[in-house]
């Protein structure tokens, strides 16, 4: 029987929305490209959310990688904001499942902005507890920080689902046990959960 809940932030609860707001800077082709491959699709994001990386340290990395965007790409960190919104149905989602008597957690990858924007989500007050990558350098999918949040609040897996919008995330759920969900769409998404038997 499913008692625990647990969550991945991005794509799940908030929209990590970095292509949009691209756009929204109105910024050609080619200058979005190079932002984007020298920070979230660069080599030096994944160390921010393995918490190896200060937020400062990624910038001037990033923007040592390619100069000609570093003006952009400190815009892109000073507009964190506007990055990462939370979708509407989030708040009421995981209140939902904490009144019929789940345990909520969250294991998400996040660099330490998470630190600046937890207060502005809405659902954050709601959930049990949850590790966030940085804070133990370790990441997804990786099977040790999955490993981390079962010891550190003694989950049984076999009676926990892991939603998440990544299919390597979601296969080393499956290895160590774990009810998976894949979340594209949220409709689905719920569907899935009333399958497992989840009340919500």
């Amino acid at each position: 029987m499913i008692d625990t809940i647990i969550l991945d932030i991005g794509q799940v609860l908030v929209d990590f929305r970095w292509k949009e707001y691209l756009e929204e800077c109105g910024y050609d082709e080619e200058t979005k490209r190079r932002v984007s491959e020298a920070t979230v699709l660069g080599e030096y994001w994944k160390e921010q959310d393995r918490g190896i990386l200060s937020t400062k340290e990624l910038i001037s990395l990033c923007s040592e990688k390619d100069p000609s965007v570093k003006n952009e790409i400190n815009q892109l960190f000073n507009d964190v904001s506007k990055l990462v919104v939370e979708y509407d149905y989030s708040k009421d989602f995981v209140k939902n499942l904490k009144a019929n008597g789940y345990k909520v957690y969250l294991l998400s990858n996040f660099g330490s902005n998470f630190a600046t924007v937890k207060d502005r989500f809405h659902f954050y007050p709601y959930v049990d507890g949850g590790i966030i990558s940085y804070e133990v350098n370790q990441i997804k999918p990786d099977l040790d920080i999955y490993e981390s949040l079962i010891q550190k609040y003694n989950i049984n897996p076999s009676n926990a689902v892991f939603l998440d919008d990544r299919e390597d995330n979601i296969q080393s759920a499956k290895v160590l046990g774990f009810h998976t969900i894949l979340v594209g769409e949220f409709k689905e998404a719920l569907k899935d959960l009333r399958g497992l038997g989840v009340k919500i």
